[in-house]
Order: C-alpha cells, then structure tokens, then sequence
C-alpha cells in the first residue's frame, strides 16, 4: 500500500545551501581520512554553519504507525550540520549513524548507496567478541584521553564520534576528534575496525522513510547538476515552492521516489509542469524518530 507524503515549508534554509554542497560532497568523496577514524564518514564544512533559530513545530513523533527499532550497536559521527536536522527528534545528540545494528540482527551501513545485512547471531556474537579484545568494554568515558601534565586544548568546533552499545554489554563513549593526539590507543583501535568493517552478503537497502530538499530552479551552489530532468509522477504532492522545502515520504512512495535517485544519496534534478527543482534527499534510518513541521 502506497504510503503517506508530507509536504513542509521550511525557513531560512538559505543558510543551508552551501552545507549541501558539503553533503552532496562527503556522501561522494569518502576516503579522507581523520584521525585512524573513519574514512567512510561525513567531514564536516571548513566555516561554522549558524544554527536555525526555529524549532520546528512537533505535530508528530515519526508516523505513529511506524515501529522505530531499537538499536543493539550504533556508530555515528556529529559536530556538523544539514538541512534535515531539525526533523530529527534526536537532533543535537551524538549525530548520523555510519554503522548501525539493530536488536533484530539487521545491519545498514549508510553511504552513498545504503548496504544490509540480517546477521545471525554467531556474526553477531564474533562483531561484539572483537570489540572486547579491542579494549572497548574497558574502557571509560573520563579515561578516553591522556592529556599529562598539560590542560585540554579549547577547541568549539570539531568532529565527534560515538560507539554506543545496548544489552549486556552496555557502553556508551565518544571521542573528539580535535584530541586525537591525546585519545586512548584501544579507542583510535576500535574506531578504526568499525571504520573498515566488512562483512559478506551485504545487499542494497532500500528504505521506506525519507526526506526531500527542494529548491526552485537549479541552484547555483550544486555542482555537476544532471543535464537531464527528471519527470515528477504527478502522483506524488506538488515540488511546488516559491524558494524551498522539506518533503517526508515514507512506505511505497519513499522507495518510488528513492528509486529516481537511482537508489543513491544524491541531488537531481526534477521537472514538474516544465519547472525544474533542484533537489536532494536523506534516508530515515529505522531508529530515527522524526518530528514533523506542517
């Protein structure tokens, strides 16, 4: 059954513009390497992005249909920002999953294109068994780093990573990336594993909640913008915008939409009644709860 779409105005997301081009950028040029950390994930902009000023009015905590997951291992990175954030009920807490292991045995690696795997719980139980011999169940949050004799630089403005598990072992510790100098060697060792994490039988994800950024025209802050259009099913709720928007899908319309980015995080761009829109997209994972602007 085809789901739902939900069509949001969204303000001053100009200032958002060229944080998309650092977005489009990080999900296409993945292999810089920060720290031994990870070289799949998301670098943040060079300049501080302002933060909105706007709350977004919460008129629902994901659909309540949805049945969020609960989540077993979740490896994100944060400290910077997108237009999508303020959807986001967790908005402002560790950041954007770049591994994450559901209780249900399903894994989804984000990337460009999204990998998956149902693992069973030997693979389970030899990921979890290579974290303890890296050290990661030993350690403490207050003895992540080693700073000696000498005071922590102050630094605002930095990438964070976070490795949080749920159940027995329960751990939750986050590493700075500024102060790698001074981080815990099991640390830097676990972060780098789960960076290069790899495991057989991964195939594609294809989800069924996502959000759309629109922009009239083809924005000038985009590069390497698709020559062609594509054709907007006139079945879907307008693109229709003065300036811009935020759109959420979710169910059968998520994956229709997905599959005209051809099942890639990407920008494109749309035509509807002969009018071009500029526009990108981000996947819901299925832990994420969202909070939705009318």
């Amino acid at each position: 059954m085809a789901g739902s779409l939900i069509a949001m105005n969204k303000t001053s997301i100009f200032l958002w513009v060229l944080v998309i081009c650092f977005f489009l950028s990080a999900c296409v040029g993945q292999d810089t390497q920060l720290l031994p950390l990870p070289s799949n994930t998301p670098k943040p902009p060079n300049t501080v992005i302002p933060k909105p000023t706007q709350t977004p009015i919460a008129i629902a905590t994901s659909t309540p249909s949805y049945p969020l997951k609960k989540v077993f291992l979740d490896y994100t990175t944060g400290g910077y920002h997108t237009p999508y954030e303020l959807y986001y009920a967790d908005y402002g807490m560790e950041g954007w999953s770049t591994l994450v292991l559901y209780t249900d045995g399903q894994l989804i690696i984000p990337g460009k294109t999204f990998q998956q795997k149902i693992l069973p719980k030997e693979e389970i139980d030899q990921l979890f068994s290579q974290l303890e011999t890296l050290g990661f169940f030993s350690l403490t949050q207050d003895k992540l780093y080693d700073f000696g004799n000498q005071e922590p630089p102050r630094i605002y403005d930095g990438t964070t990573y976070c490795v949080v598990t749920a159940g027995e072992r329960k751990q939750n510790l986050c590493a700075y990336e500024p102060h790698e100098s001074f981080l815990a060697p099991e640390m830097k060792n676990v972060l780098q594993f789960l960076n290069n994490y790899q495991i057989k039988g991964m195939t594609p994800y294809f989800p069924d909640r996502i959000l759309l950024w629109a922009r009239k025209g083809r924005s000038p802050y985009v590069e390497n913008l698709p020559e062609n259009a594509v054709l907007w099913n006139e079945n879907f709720p307008t693109l229709e915008t003065p300036d811009e928007k935020i759109l959420y899908a979710e169910g059968d319309d998520a994956k229709e939409i997905f599959a005209l980015f051809d099942n890639k995080v990407s920008t494109i761009v749309i035509s509807q009644n002969n009018v071009e829109y500029t526009v990108s997209i981000d996947i819901v994972l299925p832990h994420e709860q969202l909070q939705l602007q009318p």
